[in-house]
């Protein structure tokens, strides 16, 4: 059960504008969603006479429990505390005949029970066919006249030009709406005929290089230092420009362990991310390897860090700004081994900072149990460079590319876009193990803690926000 959720809520936030009829209702979800529900069921919750979270779910396939998908849907549903009702509509392709029962009904009827014992009593709602749509609780022929009101009425709803004179827009599908913000994960594209064979030399060199050696603490804090170097500027960064860089991003997501932690340093920063990592002991006390300094192919690493160790970077990162990010995270590392040496734990106030503290922050944040505040300018930051690299990725790197968008559309919440992604990731490499996890916890309509409450779910306004505060 693929799931889509914007507890504040989506794309755009709940309407300025009056919802004064089920046309600017309906005409308002394709909205929040940022495309056309298909086979699917969207509650929406009210205060009042607001407009509060929008959920899209699957529709649940023939002979499920249909009480474990209603507690499932109110689950979703729990995070915006302030909501006192919902509103249900039901997308499908098949069309409801007259004097027949309501497609779907079984499955409404207990969605109904569940959520009023819950306190949010469902107001209304809609079902809706390629053949028009009607009200899914009225059976009165001269209030509601079969077959029921065209879509027409929804497109030309006042609402609908409102949010379209403002600029807002939706897809046809979830799809279509990745394949057209993200060509790449259809295939490798947008690149010139000679960007593709020098990003895949540098790749390789990168690879070589670094084998056995990525989570070396010198090789793994430069590594976190070259992304977070890239991140400052995620508009500007151009695989036809910077191939060499673009060979080493990829090469660097090839091994899990960087993959994971990159994950967890977009949503809750690098110097926390480190500072977990080296907490769960991912990392390895760095010593120097035969012919690790070695200069191959005319490439130079261009930074040292510390007396001995010299990890592989590539040359067109700035050494100094370097330098800089590797000493910002290094300095905050020492903190936390004390506290893990010490099993000093005790400072609510600093949990933070305290080894197992950290440890556990950064599995809960992989794991999507974390409940605090999201970077999601560094989430957006990572996306945009992470579509690029799609562009020329290919095989186990391109897997890991297109899981990681996978993993952060599942971080805001969009259950739907997540699976193209997976989808792109498992032709890439058949059975990548992330995208199976991840595919089997959209399955079950997973979404992370943080996407289910109000005050840290992900908005499109939210990166828009936090770009301009910055």
């Amino acid at each position: 059960m693929t799931s889509s959720i914007s507890p504040a809520p989506g794309s755009p936030t709940s309407p300025p504008f009056a919802v004064t009829s089920p046309a600017d209702m309906l005409s308002y979800i394709p909205h929040a969603l940022g495309f056309m529900p298909e086979e699917s069921l969207v509650v929406l919750t009210t205060s009042g006479r607001k407009l509060g979270a929008t959920l899209r779910v699957d529709l649940p396939p023939d002979g499920s429990d249909l009480l474990v998908f209603a507690q499932g849907v109110l689950s979703f549903l729990q995070g915006d505390a302030g909501a006192d009702g919902s509103l249900v509509v039901v997308y499908a392709r098949q069309e409801w005949a007259r004097g027949a029962p309501a497609p779907r009904a079984p499955m409404v009827l207990k969605l109904e029970a569940v959520l009023g014992a819950a306190g949010l009593p469902v107001g209304g709602g809609w079902f809706v066919s390629a053949g028009g749509w009607r009200d899914y609780f009225c059976m009165d022929a001269d209030c509601c006249p079969w077959p029921g009101q065209p879509l027409d009425a929804v497109v030309d709803s006042a609402l609908n030009a409102e949010l379209i004179f403002g600029g807002s827009a939706f897809h046809p599908s979830a799809p279509e709406a990745v394949f057209r913000e993200a060509p790449a994960v259809v295939a490798r594209s947008g690149t010139s005929a000679t960007t593709i064979p020098a990003v895949e030399d540098a790749q390789a060199h990168y690879a070589a290089c670094c084998a056995g050696h990525w989570t070396d603490e010198a090789q793994f804090h430069a590594t976190s230092a070259v992304w977070d170097a890239v991140l400052q500027d995620a508009g500007g960064f151009r695989v036809n420009v910077e191939p060499d860089l673009a060979g080493f991003l990829l090469a660097s997501v090839e091994s899990r362990t960087i993959r994971d932690f990159l994950l967890a340093s977009a949503c809750a920063g690098s110097v926390t991310a480190l500072e977990g990592a080296t907490a769960c002991c991912l990392l390895e006390q760095s010593e120097e390897p035969d012919g690790f300094q070695e200069r191959a192919g005319g490439r130079e690493t261009g930074l040292t860090i510390g007396a001995s160790v010299t990890p592989w970077v590539p040359e067109v990162v700035m050494p100094g700004e370097l330098r800089t990010a590797v000493g910002a995270a290094e300095a905050a590392l020492p903190v936390a081994i004390c506290r893990i040496a010490s099993g000093d734990n005790r400072d609510p106030s600093r949990r933070e900072d305290a080894g197992e503290d950290a440890a556990q922050l950064y599995a809960d944040v992989l794991a999507g149990r974390f409940t605090g505040k999201i970077d999601w300018r560094r989430v957006d930051s990572m996306t945009l460079v992470l579509g690029g690299l799609a562009s020329v990725a290919e095989g186990e790197s391109r897997a890991a590319v297109l899981t990681m968008c996978a993993w952060f559309e599942y971080a805001r919440g969009r259950g739907s876009r997540a699976a193209v992604f997976l989808d792109a990731a498992e032709q890439a490499v058949p059975g990548y193990r992330l995208a199976r996890l991840l595919q089997e916890l959209l399955r079950r309509g997973g979404l992370p803690a943080w996407a289910r409450i109000r005050s840290t779910a992900w908005t499109a306004e939210a990166g828009r926000t936090s770009r301009r505060a910055a």
